[in-house]
């Protein structure tokens, strides 16, 4: 979907027209879903998280800047409500338990390169998981990512460096 439909169909669902929204919602979810899906690595809570960051996206349509893409718009909210939810339902510690529990079903996989590179993801801090992510996994650019982290672009570049650090030393040590 090009940018002038997009921005035709924000502007029918600001007037109130629930199918022009349900044609952004049905243009996005895959693409949100797989975002908090990388960050929550639940599909349970994933599935929540996005419909409620669609929800939220609903109410707070009149706050969209038409100057910006409406799709770094939507992934700055599920990213705000991944972080929120990991807060909130459980802790950091229960977090890095779950990735543990990824590491052990990643020593299965035959390709060790992969496996390396996999495991060496889960040493990143969560800032950096999140910026490979969206980089690497996603496919944003650094501008896009800086406006859905709400962070400048050369802190966005400085994560990416760090966390593409630890990952080398990582597979090199592995």
């Amino acid at each position: 979907m090009d940018k002038i439909t997009i921005h035709n169909l924000i502007r029918k669902s600001l007037d109130g027209d629930l199918k022009s929204f349900e044609a952004l919602i049905d243009e996005h979810q895959n693409q949100i879903y797989r975002v908090i899906l990388g960050i929550v690595k639940n599909h349970v809570i994933t599935q929540e998280i996005t419909q409620d960051v669609f929800i939220k996206s609903w109410r707070n349509l009149d706050k969209y800047d038409f100057k910006y893409n409406f799709k770094s718009w939507l992934n700055k909210i599920a990213v705000n409500e991944s972080i929120n939810s990991l807060k909130s339902t459980r802790s950091f510690e229960e977090y890095n338990e779950n990735l543990h529990a990824i590491e052990s079903e990643l020593d299965k996989i035959d390709d060790s390169k992969l496996n390396k590179l996999r495991l060496a993801i889960t040493e990143l801090s969560n800032d950096q998981k999140i910026i490979v992510q969206l980089k690497h996994f996603e496919n944003f650019t650094y501008r896009e990512i800086s406006q859905i982290l709400d962070v400048p672009e050369k802190t966005v570049k400085s994560r990416l460096y760090s966390a593409r650090l630890v990952l080398r030393n990582h597979v090199k040590k592995s």
